[in-house]
């Protein structure tokens, strides 16, 4: 039977689940904050029904309510929006750049991306690059090497030094940047971070709240395992925000599950080669079934490839940022696979970030120093409302996958979040 797409909710759609796991509590990895004057669906085909099949929170296979670390005291009037919220792993600040005047004339903006390691970097350059453009900004991009953040580092201070008005941040560190960054808040440049959050209030984050969106990934995967099994996380580069946001999040749902084990040792670097070469080596020295896999980044091609290669069952594997060669497999297999899909398009995301940065610029005030974004997290094969699908795909084809530019952006959010 095809399926059809599903946004995935809070509740279980099998009985047998909660039969077959109980509920556990053991510790989970979170970054410690920093302070704000530092440098700093049912995961079935069908529709979730409230039901005595659907588990309680703080069993097996349940959503946690993980909460946030709201330092600005501003989340709570975000109406619905405060929802997107849950399980962010940064401290939340008012932000400082709420009476900036901006700037309308004569503007450049500084576009620092953490390496065009995958398709996905690219095209959140491109977009940040055409969306800028379209507003009439000149712009100046760097793409320093992803194993570096001292090559960051560099960047960032080149930035300053070739006179920006704004700078977008695409950070390895929650961090490491905060010298620089108070430093350009001090001559009244703003810093507006992209995918990775900063912890710094003079940061104004446009970011997927990770946490959340990995742990329906987890609750899915679990689901379909029925609470039972070794399921893998695998790293792109560990101590980026994004990867370690998402260990956390499938950390938070599988605590919950005491038949479930969680295998987080290989890394990426966020490239589908890569992961095909260290989850060949892992498959043929681990004989136990896997069960679910969950990628930090847009690299599921690879990982496809491994199980095919090793002659090991397809488990569910997470699409985290729409790699095609990954959505290739689904679409071909929708049949018999059941899929599953961060929608993380990196058309929607710059096209977040540059709206931000152009109401900033435009001196409307923004309120608090992070708008966090919950990408859908769906279900079944039919992606077609949430992505533009091409049949020619196949498992060896490159890119990432692009769906609506204006997904995560509603005008009532940011109504919310900003003065004007």
């Amino acid at each position: 039977m095809r399926r059809g797409i599903r946004r995935l909710t809070l509740g279980l759609g099998s009985a047998a689940l909660l039969a077959a796991a109980t509920a556990c509590s053991t510790s989970s990895t979170s970054s410690a904050p920093a302070t704000a004057t530092s440098s700093a669906a049912a995961a079935t085909s069908g529709t979730a029904q409230a039901s005595a099949s659907a588990a309680a929170s703080g069993d097996c296979g349940s959503l946690p309510d993980i909460g946030y670390n709201d330092k600005s005291g501003l989340v709570a009037g975000l109406g619905s929006d405060a929802a997107n919220y849950n399980g962010y792993n940064g401290t939340i600040y008012a932000s400082p750049w709420s009476t900036w005047k901006g700037k309308t004339s004569g503007v450049k903006v500084g576009i620092l991306i953490d390496g065009l390691s995958n398709p996905f970097q690219t095209e959140l350059e491109n977009t940040l690059l055409a969306n800028l453009k379209a507003y009439g900004y000149s712009t100046v991009a760097l793409a320093p090497s992803s194993a570096s953040i001292t090559n960051q580092l560099q960047g960032y201070q080149t930035l300053l030094n070739d006179g920006v008005d704004m700078i977008i941040l695409q950070a390895q560190s929650p961090t490491a940047y905060n010298s620089l960054i108070d430093k350009a808040a001090k001559q009244g440049i703003p810093t507006v971070g992209v995918l990775n959050e900063v912890e710094d209030a003079n940061v104004v984050n446009v970011v997927p709240n990770t946490v959340l969106a990995m742990m329906k990934v987890a609750q899915y995967e679990v689901q379909q395992a029925k609470g039972t099994g070794t399921i893998l996380y695998m790293h792109g580069i560990p101590g980026v925000s994004i990867d370690t946001d998402g260990l956390n999040g499938t950390k938070d749902v599988l605590k919950l599950c005491p038949q479930m084990t969680l295998n987080d040792s290989l890394i990426t670097q966020f490239a589908a080669p890569v992961a095909k070469q260290v989850l060949l080596g892992y498959l043929n020295t681990h004989p136990q079934q896997v069960v679910g896999v969950i990628p930090a980044g847009p690299f599921s091609s690879g990982i496809f490839q491994a199980f095919q290669q090793s002659g090991k069952t397809v488990p569910v594997i997470a699409n985290n940022g729409l790699d095609v060669g990954g959505l290739a497999y689904w679409i071909q297999h929708e049949s018999s696979y059941n899929g599953i899909a961060v929608v993380n398009t990196p058309n929607g995301l710059g096209t977040a970030v540059t709206t931000v940065a152009h109401k900033m610029l435009e001196g409307d005030g923004v309120k608090i120093n992070t708008l966090s974004i919950v990408p859908p997290v769906v279900t079944g094969s039919d992606l077609s409302k949430y992505v533009t699908i091409d049949k020619s795909w196949t498992l060896n084809s490159q890119g990432t996958a692009l769906g609506p530019a204006a997904l995560y952006v509603s005008s009532s959010y940011l109504d919310a979040i900003f003065s004007k």
